[in-house]
């Protein structure tokens, strides 16, 4: 439970209460019996969160939130062609350079040709099969 601090109308008085979110307190003031109202004392807000006072790159963030509606998309589609990648991150990656479901059921592509012949070890092993 959340706690609450309280102050007197009358002299000023503070005092801290244990109560849930929803419940209404109607006590009285230790020291002179006055009304006690809830005492809303400063907020901090982190600089971080200020737009004008923080180094977020909104470029970036637009780039990412790009990213991620293209990888959605692209999950999609694949998941609808009855195949399934590792997560959607990276899912339009794996959908324009697999070249086998088994790439993208491991979630990575072996294009390189010095690797050709180790295609079938690599995926076993990203898949978690033993051969």
């Amino acid at each position: 439970m959340p706690l609450y601090t309280y102050r007197c109308d009358e002299c000023g008085g503070m005092c801290d209460i244990r109560h849930g979110f929803y419940d209404v307190v109607n006590t009285l003031c230790d020291i002179c019996e006055g009304k006690l109202n809830k005492y809303y004392g400063n907020v901090v807000v982190a600089a971080s969160c200020m737009p004008t006072r923080s180094n977020i790159n909104f470029d970036k963030s637009h780039e990412k939130e790009s990213l991620q509606a293209k990888d959605m998309a692209a999950y999609k589609r694949l998941r609808k062609e009855g195949l399934q990648p590792r997560g959607i991150d990276g899912s339009s990656h794996l959908e324009k350079h697999a070249e086998s479901k088994y790439e993208i059921k491991a979630g990575k592509t072996f294009r390189e040709t010095k690797h050709a012949h180790k295609t079938e070890k690599l995926l076993n092993d990203a898949l978690g099969v033993s051969s």
